[in-house]
C-alpha cells in the first residue's frame, strides 16, 4: 500500500515555492551584465586568450589611474633586462613631491627602494610614486611617456595615447594633452603585466606598511578583493572629470583565470557590481559573446617591422 500524506493548502503552496526557487537558483545567481551602468566592458580567459564578452571595446576613453599599469610594466621589464633593480634607491624630485590626487605624500629629497614605490603605485594608486618611478626609469616624465607610447604600439594598443605617468586630467591652460585608451587595449596591457608574479602579489595585497610603518597602504581595489571569490587583482581608475569609475579585475577559480575590464561606470558600486557579475557569469559559462566586431586571433608573437607591429593569427578564437 502506498502511503499518502495530505498537506494543508498553505504548506503545499510553500513547498511549491521552495521547488521553484531551487530550480531557478543558478539563474538568480548569475544575472545579466549591467551593460547600462558602464561605457565599455570586456572579459577574457587569461590562459586561452578567448574573449568571452566585449562591448564598445575600441571606444577611446580616459583611463585615469589605469595608465599606471604601463608605468609598472615598463619598470618591471627594465628590471628583467638588468637595467634596474627592485632594491635600488630612488630619490624623490621636487616635481614628484608636488603631484596631487591619490598620493603617499613623498617629500623632496626622500629616498625609497624602487619596489616600495611600485607597491604604492599598484596598491594605493599613488600619483607621486608613479611620477617618481617614471622619472627614475626614463630620466624625465616626458621621456618616460615616449617609452609608454612606444611599448603601447608594440603591444598593438592602437586606441591608446599616453600623455602622463599618473593619469590625472590635463591642464588645458598649459597645453597639456589627455590620456586615452580602450577596454581592448587595457586587456592587452593587463595580459602582459600579469606575467610578473611580484606585481600580482602586490595587486592581491589589501594593506601594507610604507615609510617604515608610518603610513599604511590600503589597496584601492580592496572591495573587490574582499567580496569576490578567487579575486586577486588588479587596478582601479577614477576621476570625476570624464573618466568615471573603471576597473581591471582578475580572479582565479580551479586553475582558470578570467580578466574583466570595466570602463566608465557611474560610481564605485556599479563598477564593482559590473565586474563581479561579468566574472561570475564567465566562470559559470553563462556569458553570451556580445561583439562590436568578430574576435581576432592571438597566440603568435609580435613581428616588428618598419611600420609597426604585425600579428600573425592562429586557429583558436581569441583576441589580438
Amino acid at each position: 500500500m502506498n502511503a499518502h500524506i495530505s498537506l494543508p493548502r498553505g504548506a503545499r503552496w510553500l513547498l511549491s515555492l521552495l521547488f521553484l526557487l531551487l530550480a531557478t537558483g543558478v539563474a538568480a545567481r548569475t544575472p545579466e551584465p549591467l551593460s547600462g551602468q558602464y561605457k565599455a566592458a570586456m572579459v577574457y580567459d587569461y590562459q586561452s586568450n578567448e574573449v568571452l564578452y566585449q562591448e564598445h571595446v575600441h571606444e577611446r576613453m580616459d583611463p585615469a589611474s589605469l595608465v599606471k599599469m604601463m608605468v609598472v610594466l615598463l619598470t618591471m621589464e627594465s628590471v628583467e633586462r638588468g637595467e634596474h633593480k627592485l632594491s635600488e634607491p630612488v630619490k624623490v624630485s621636487a616635481k614628484a613631491s608636488k603631484i596631487g590626487g591619490h598620493q603617499v605624500y613623498l617629500k623632496h629629497g626622500e629616498v625609497f627602494a624602487l619596489q616600495d614605490l611600485l607597491r604604492a603605485v599598484v596598491m594605493a594608486s599613488a600619483n607621486d610614486a608613479s611620477f617618481a618611478v617614471a622619472e627614475h626609469v626614463g630620466g624625465s616624465q616626458e621621456k618616460f611617456v615616449q617609452l609608454m607610447n612606444g611599448r603601447a604600439r608594440e603591444l598593438g594598443m592602437n586606441d591608446t595615447r599616453f600623455a602622463n605617468a599618473h593619469g590625472l586630467p590635463p591642464d588645458r591652460r598649459r597645453g597639456q594633452q589627455a590620456n586615452y585608451t580602450s577596454a581592448y587595449d587595457l586587456a592587452l596591457l593587463a595580459r602582459e603585466l600579469m606575467k610578473y608574479p611580484q606585481v600580482r602579489k602586490w595587486a592581491a595585497t589589501r594593506t601594507a606598511n610604507f615609510r617604515n610603518g608610518k603610513l599604511l597602504l590600503v589597496n584601492t581595489n580592496r572591495r573587490f578583493l574582499q567580496s569576490f571569490k578567487g579575486a586577486d587583482g588588479f587596478k582601479t581608475g577614477y576621476h570625476p572629470r570624464g573618466a568615471g569609475f573603471s576597473l581591471v579585475a582578475t580572479a582565479e577559480r580551479e586553475g582558470r583565470r578570467l580578466v574583466a575590464v570595466v570602463l566608465g561606470a557611474k560610481n564605485s558600486r556599479s563598477r564593482l557590481q559590473a565586474a563581479s557579475q561579468l566574472l561570475e557569469m564567465g566562470f559559470a559559462g553563462k556569458l553570451e559573446r556580445r561583439t562590436d566586431a568578430k574576435p581576432v586571433l592571438l597566440e603568435a608573437p609580435l613581428v616588428l617591422g618598419a611600420t609597426g607591429p604585425a600579428i600573425a593569427p592562429t586557429a583558436n578564437a581569441a583576441f589580438q
